[in-house]
């Protein structure tokens, strides 16, 4: 069987990293959050963004049914 080297290596990372954290969810998310704080940079914001013009899923009134 083809075995990836690429995605082994990802494996094994994260294997390591929750291993290091208890295999805790809570506890991966606090560090992965107190890491985001101390660098500076947001690395997911989930806040919604405002959209200019109408919506992609809103048809032009002469295309409704």
């Amino acid at each position: 069987m083809y075995q990836d080297e690429i995605i082994s290596e990802l494996w094994r990372i994260r294997d390591a990293y929750a291993a290091e954290h208890h295999h805790d969810l809570k506890e991966m998310v606090a560090a992965l959050q107190e890491y985001q704080t101390q660098s500076g940079h947001v690395w997911v914001d989930r806040r919604p963004t405002r959209q200019s013009g109408p919506s992609a899923r809103t048809l032009p009134s002469s295309r409704r049914e």
